[in-house]
This record gives C-alpha cells, structure tokens and sequence, in this order.
C-alpha cells in the first residue's frame, strides 16, 4: 500500500471515458451564472456589425462580451491576460468553449463596440428592475477620482509646448536633411532601386511625438494660461488623489440605486466638476431603465441652484446637504417680532462669520411677505437691485439698511474700512435651499440620506478592489468613457448573478420545507 494517492487523470493515457470541459465545472460555479444572465441578452446589434459573409467566420460578440465582463469581476483587465485565461484557466475555457481570442482581439472589441455596450448595461438595468431588485425610490449620485493612463511628471503648459514642438521641428529637419544625403549616396552607389518606402525609425517616432504634443497643445488651448496639462492623455486633469499628491485623473460617476445597489447610469467627467453632470445624469437614467429616480441622494457639490431648479422642474426630490452656515437651533435672531431689537443679554450667542467674525447672515431675518430683512436690531433692510455673483454660481437680490449710523452693533456687523450699510445678499434658488435644508433636518430625510453612503461607495470600492480600476488602461475622454462602462456593467452582471443565485438558493430552501 502507497502512502501518496494515484493520479485520477494520467497526462499520457488513451481514454474511451473521460470527463468533459463541463463536469469540470460545478454547477454552482459562477461562470454559468454569468454566461446564463449574458445569453439571455440581445445582441443583434451587435451582430449587425459584422461582415457575416467576408472573410472567416467571426466569433460571436457574445463570447468575446462574456470573457472581458467575467474577467473584470476577477482583476483581469490587461487583455494579454484575457487571451492566458482563455487558453488556460477551466472557468475561461468553459466560457468561450475552447476557442482562442487573442489580445488584438480583446483590445480593438473594447473600444468597437461603445454605443452596443451602453445598450448591454440599460438591457441588464431593466431586467434587474423586472425583478424588483431596481425600484428607483432612492438613487444615490457620487463621484470618485481614477488616475489617468499619463505619468504626473510629463505636464506641460502651451507655452513649454510650443517650445518642445519648436526643437521637435527643427530636430525633424535636420533628421531629414540627413536622410536626403543618405539616400542620394546610396542611390549614386546601388541605384534607384534601394530608395525606401518608409518612414526611418527615428523619423517614424518623432512624427509621433509631434502627433501627442499636438493633442496636448489643443487641450492646453482652452485652459487657462498657465495651467498644466497631461502631454500623454491631455483630456485628463490634474487633481489631487486622495492618497495624496497630484496627478493627471478622471472623475468617473455612477448613479445607484439604493434599493439593492445597481448601478443605473455610469459617466465620466474629465475634471472634478461633478455637479455639472447632476441633471445629465438623472435625465439619463429614465433614457436607460425608462423611469425617472423619485428621490437623488448626492453630497454638497451637487446641490446647485441651477440644479435644484431643474430637479424640482423634473419632480424629482433632492437630498443634499447645502454649504454649512452659521446658524444654530437657539439662534436668538429668530424672535417672535423681527423689529424689535435682540435682548443685550442674548447678542454675544448671534451666529458669526468663521472668517472675519463679524455678524453672519443668519443673524438677520428675513420677511417674505414684505421681501425685506430685519437686522439683530430690529432696522428694516429693504430690497437694493440685483448683482450677479459668477463665483458663488448664480444672480443675488441685495438688502440695506437706510443707515446704520448709531447702531450699538456696527462694529461687529459692517467693515471699518468703508464704514457702508451693511449689505444681505439672497440668492435667487434661496427658497429651494431653504426646504431642502427643512427637508434634510426631519428624522425621515435624515434616515433616507444616510442610505447615500453605502449605496454610492461601495460600487467604487468594489471596482478599485476586485477589479484592480485605480487606473485607466485607455486613454481619451472618449475610450475612457467606454472603459469605465465596461466596469460598470460587469459589476451589474456580477450582482445580478449573486442575486440570481440566491433567489434559487431560497427557492431550493423552500421547496424543501
């Protein structure tokens, strides 16, 4: 009697019986979910794509989907490491049946096939909802920072461009004039016929490099002087990561729903403007799953006048929590007669500026039905003309007093250095701010915005986790856009797959009982 146990399968035997490439995977095996969920999906336009009758017959676009999605839900993003995992791993070679796709393939199918995609994930965002597991009550809104395919040290401003297309021009001339005297002793030596048909190599490179300080002076163009821009993915931004530091990035969103957590629409900012995509976005959603969300959870940068008018305008309730002011619970300036002065004894508790100390604006009231305000003094601030303020984002109505001369407050209310009335700007959306900070106070808002975090984190983590997507592999708004789409449709098809497994799981337990 050994002690090791007998191989079951020898490399070198003939057998009449063997096992097959599908009992070597078991049937709980996610892979079958995923290629179930994906099959059951439509794909003709995808294969309206195709060229059916030139050349040899393609693999289906199904197939070649189904090993890039199953992939990224196991951290294979590199497409040399698709091709591997199709020729070697059982799990792969189950899902393609044993055909080969080499990396070309994998590279030029990932970026073919944008707008079929974008088909693909509003497909499975309906289906997750005719299951129940999308109900659109809640979608969370947020954003996260992805490093560009650019190193942080190659940046340029258009005036260092300019140089380096300068040195590029003459180094390209020089490179040429040399070539012409290569060419004309050879041809003297051997003839006509060793003339080249071809860039030389060095040539060839640097007409390259002409090609990406191009794209990079276009971009630097329409950034303000002096700005750095990515020379290898100039639609890239510097920002901060947040492990620390700057370099080039995009900021990837995703709308989720926060009912089981899918994703429901996927976009790509290449800035870290993220608010200008918040109506966008919600707009998108109804295109993709055919309903409008009834409630968007989103943090400050997406609380916008503009934006809360337009999410009003669309029915759409917004839980946002505004820019923090200095008002409190025990404000004394909320008093039952706004003309009559605070008591002295209350002044010292008025809500302060946290820059200048000086009275804030919560510490005057205002009185709609008059549109006027009343100061901690009780002294009347009447309506004063309109002024836009660009950078606060929006057209301010202005409030004075006649005169603050002899007020006992003036000294912690207006500037020394003019000595002016003091001024109160309300912006034209401060109704809407208003009952979105009224609604995010009650014990229901704050239960329903506290959904926000988990909803639209855990996409993001999962993706930067499980799929290795801290960085891009393409480069481009457009590709990027499109590689981002990828992630969140395998991350919706894993999901789905869990979801699936489990209602069967549960169904299996009853059945039983």
């Amino acid at each position: 009697m050994t002690q090791w146990a007998e191989t079951p399968l020898d490399r070198t035997q003939t057998r009449m019986f063997h096992p097959t490439l599908d009992d070597m995977i078991p049937p709980d095996h996610s892979v079958r979910l995923f290629e179930e969920i994906l099959r059951g999906c439509d794909w003709s336009a995808w294969e309206a794509r195709y060229a059916v009758r030139v050349g040899q017959p393609a693999i289906h676009p199904r197939v070649v989907a189904s090993a890039i999605l199953y992939g990224l839900s196991h951290r294979m993003r590199s497409s040399r490491r698709l091709e591997w995992a199709c020729d070697t791993a059982l799990d792969f070679l189950w899902l393609v049946q044993g055909r080969h796709i080499d990396h070309a393939t994998f590279c030029e199918f990932r970026t073919r096939f944008a707008k079929e995609l974008k088909g693909l994930f509003g497909e499975l965002a309906r289906v997750a909802m005719h299951m129940g597991l999308v109900r659109l009550n809640a979608v969370a809104l947020d954003g996260t920072k992805v490093r560009a395919n650019s190193s942080r040290h190659e940046t340029a401003t258009a005036e260092s461009i300019e140089r380096r297309l300068a040195a590029l021009d003459e180094e390209v001339r020089k490179m040429l004039a040399e070539a012409e005297a290569t060419d004309a002793r050879e041809t003297d030596a051997f003839g006509e016929g060793v003339a080249p048909t071809r860039l030389p190599r060095d040539l060839a490179d640097a007409a390259l490099r002409r090609e990406v300080l191009l794209r990079a002076r276009a971009a630097a163009a329409g950034r303000p002087k002096g700005v750095k821009v990515p020379v290898a993915d100039p639609d890239s931004t510097i920002q901060p990561n947040k492990e620390g530091g700057f370099a080039p990035n995009y900021t990837p969103l995703a709308a989720v729903d926060a009912h089981r957590g899918f994703i429901v629409e996927a976009e790509v900012r290449p800035d870290g403007d993220e608010g200008s995509a918040t109506v966008p976005m919600v707009d998108a959603v109804a295109g993709t799953v055919g309903e409008k969300p009834r409630r968007l959870l989103a943090d400050g940068p997406h609380g916008t006048g503009e934006n809360l008018v337009a999410l009003e305008a669309r029915g759409v309730e917004a839980y946002i929590p505004l820019p923090r002011r200095e008002d409190t619970a025990d404000n004394p300036a909320k008093r039952a007669d706004p003309t009559s002065p605070v008591a002295e004894a209350d002044r010292p508790r008025l809500p302060r500026s946290r820059h200048d100390g000086k009275l804030d604006r919560a510490s005057f009231v205002y009185d709609a039905t008059a549109d006027c305000y009343y100061c901690p003094m009780g002294r009347r601030l009447n309506f004063h003309g309109m002024q836009d303020k660009q950078r606060k984002g929006g057209v301010y109505r202005r409030y004075r007093p006649a005169s603050c001369a002899g007020c006992p407050l003036a000294g912690e209310c207006i500037s020394a250095k003019d000595g002016k009335p003091r001024t109160v700007f309300r912006g034209e959306h401060e109704p809407l701010r208003e009952a979105t900070e009224a609604r995010m106070k009650t014990e229901e808002g704050r239960a329903i915005y506290r959904r926000r975090r988990w909803a639209s984190e855990t996409p993001f983590g999962l993706m930067k986790t499980r799929m290795g997507l801290r960085q891009f592999l393409l480069r481009g708004l457009e590709k990027v856009k499109t590689e981002w789409l990828w992630a969140c449709t395998a991350y919706n098809v894993w999901k789905l797959a869990r979801e699936v497994a489990r209602m069967r799981a549960r169904f299996t337990m009853t059945c039983r009982g």
